[in-house]
């Protein structure tokens, strides 16, 4: 998180943002939305519950024990995601993992609760979601034939990607289970969610799904007339940009899409250019699509969740929100932020300790970690600028006791030698990773390729899948995660390190 940015200032200082939303991202926020929220919504609870038990049965899966305690109003901490094929990048898996540790802390309090996972099932940013990356930046890549910029959620998963799918796991060591196909992809993903986490207290929702657009109908229809959260965003918008500059969401007169029979799915404001209100609210709720700035407002009015849980982008749009909730007297629910991790394989280890890189440092490229790591092994521990500044401080010395100019003179001539020096320097980076041109190619390797694929940090790349084998295995690796953040009250970045 950077300094200054909304989600800073929520997990630093959330008195300061009270204005913007009224539940802290901790423990005792979530205990404080239970209070204002008051008993859930029974009725709404169990047609949801209902609601979610037939998305099961449609996918093949029965519906596990947390879907029952769901139906008899567990208090939910809830998370979403774009449905990415083969789960995408690890904080796919950390933010439900997230959202798990804090269901689990509430059991431990007697509270029963589950995790729900919301599937962004109709967005349609297709490119953004049709790669899972695995080791040498390896991709599983899923290419379907597509008639529209539709959901990606409805897009048929084939046998052809089954097969493609299950290829790229045997080459990365993940284990996967089969499924029957053709299949939609939101299917597709329920399936994955089971299978990788097994016995959790995890419940999956598809918001994409008549019913339940017919629950929230009151926030959904309120779009089509002068009742939508279009003057509610607008004035918190003014608030949060006081403060933190540019809003990532846009006050919108309509903030619906309508979703075409073809799978066109076209925003409401300009569908109104050749519609008018009438032919809206005619429409199915089933063509309804809620944006990113009214999706968390229908979310809500569903499950009256107890938290919700995000990433920092996520956090950030979310404070814009507040006077939207209250605008459709919905309960507020805490908001957290999710954990993350960084796990080493054993080259990764080697190559960070080679340049005394840790995570707390950022992301760098390979070809910057194998010029630190070049200019370690030229400069020492420091003996070149050492001796360097005895030589500085050693010449202006003595040229103060030489008339005339000689001090000025002095320190250009060594501004000018500091600067031969620091191309004698780039020569002699150059010779050190000729000499050693295997440990150069080995640390550029686990920087690019493990720590710091395309030089971001690892969790916005690489496979959880692929990470948690170099942790001992998915297993393991959840055992740990869980073990670690027992009691924590923040958002924690974890680090873990290769069996051995």
């Amino acid at each position: 998180m950077r300094a200054g940015s909304p989600t800073y200032d929520w997990t630093t200082r959330p008195d300061s943002c009270d204005e913007l939303w009224p539940h802290a991202g901790n423990l005792q926020g979530i205990h404080s939305s239970i209070l204002q929220r008051g008993d859930i919504d029974a009725d709404r609870r169990k047609a949801v519950a209902t609601c979610i038990q037939n998305q099961y049965h449609l996918a093949g899966i029965e519906p596990n024990e947390a879907l029952d305690a769901f139906g008899r109003g567990a208090e939910a901490v809830t998370v979403g995601h774009q449905l990415q094929a083969g789960g995408g990048p690890a904080f796919f898996h950390y933010k439900i993992m997230s959202a798990l540790r804090w269901a689990k802390r509430l059991q431990s309090e007697g509270v029963d609760a589950v995790a729900v996972f919301w599937m962004a099932s109709e967005d349609h940013d297709f490119e953004e979601v049709s790669q899972t990356f695995g080791t040498a930046l390896h991709a599983f890549s899923w290419r379907p034939e597509r008639s529209a910029d539709g959901p990606v959620g409805r897009i048929a998963w084939d046998e052809s990607a089954e097969n493609d799918w299950a290829a790229w796991c045997r080459e990365m060591g993940v284990h996967s289970q089969r499924v029957q196909t053709p299949l939609p992809l939101a299917h597709r993903v329920r399936h994955w969610l089971q299978e990788w986490f097994p016995g959790e207290p995890l419940v999956v929702i598809d918001g994409d799904d008549v019913e339940l657009k017919a629950l929230a109908g009151e926030v959904l229809k309120a779009e089509w007339t002068d009742h939508g959260i279009a003057s509610a965003l607008a004035q918190q918008m003014q608030t949060y940009e006081a403060r933190w500059g540019d809003s990532p969401l846009r006050s919108r007169s309509n903030n619906l899409f309508v979703l075409e029979e073809s799978g066109a799915r076209l925003r409401a404001d300009r569908w109104m250019d050749q519609h008018s209100v009438e032919e809206g609210l005619a429409l199915s709720p089933q063509a309804w699509s809620p944006n990113a700035a009214l999706r968390p407002l229908y979310q809500e009015q569903l499950l009256q969740s107890a938290a919700f849980l995000g990433g920092p982008s996520e956090i950030g749009y979310w404070l814009l929100l507040g006077a939207a909730f209250s605008h459709h007297k919905i309960s507020h629910p805490a908001l957290l932020v999710r954990d993350g991790a960084l796990v080493f394989d054993a080259d990764a280890e080697q190559a960070a300790k080679a340049v005394d890189w840790t995570p707390q440092q950022g992301a760098v490229k390979g070809e910057v970690a194998v010029a630190q790591w070049a200019d370690k092994g030229i400069n020492g521990k420091g003996e070149l600028e050492l001796a360097f500044a005895n030589w500085t401080e050693a010449l202006i010395h003595h040229a103060e006791g030489i008339p005339g100019d000689a001090v000025p003179t002095t320190k250009a001539a060594l501004a000018r030698m500091e600067k031969e020096l620091v191309q004698v320097q780039k020569k002699w980076r150059k010779l050190w990773k000729q000499q050693y041109a295997h440990e150069a190619e080995s640390i550029q390797r686990a920087f690019d390729e493990w720590l710091c694929p395309s030089g971001g940090m690892q969790e916005r790349k690489l496979s959880a899948l692929v990470a948690m084998q170099a942790a001992g295995g998915r297993e393991a690796f959840a055992e740990k995660w869980y073990k670690a953040l027992k009691g924590m009250d923040e958002p924690q970045f974890l680090v873990f390190h290769p069996e051995g």
